[in-house]
């Protein structure tokens, strides 16, 4: 996992924080057997990701950088 990506859901747990150092370009979400449950566009260094349609969990946030590099954080959700 990078050091320059931080990832946390908030605590009513239907919005999903994104911090990079650099401008993200891409983010998918994953449940734990590698299935892509959310695929967003968005661009950034501070992004929200809405996952109230997500259930109870444990997730693999795969964000792409604008100069396509990938990095990995996982979150739970409660």
């Amino acid at each position: 996992m990078e050091k320059n990506l931080t990832v946390y859901p908030i605590s009513s747990g239907d919005m999903l924080n994104i911090f990079a150092n650099e401008d993200v370009g891409h983010i998918r979400i994953m449940d734990m057997a590698g299935n892509i449950v959310q695929d967003i566009a968005k661009t950034g260094t501070k992004i929200q990701v809405d996952i109230s349609n997500l259930s109870r969990n444990t997730y693999i946030v795969e964000v792409e950088y604008a100069n396509r590099k990938t990095a990995r954080s996982v979150f739970v959700k409660m």
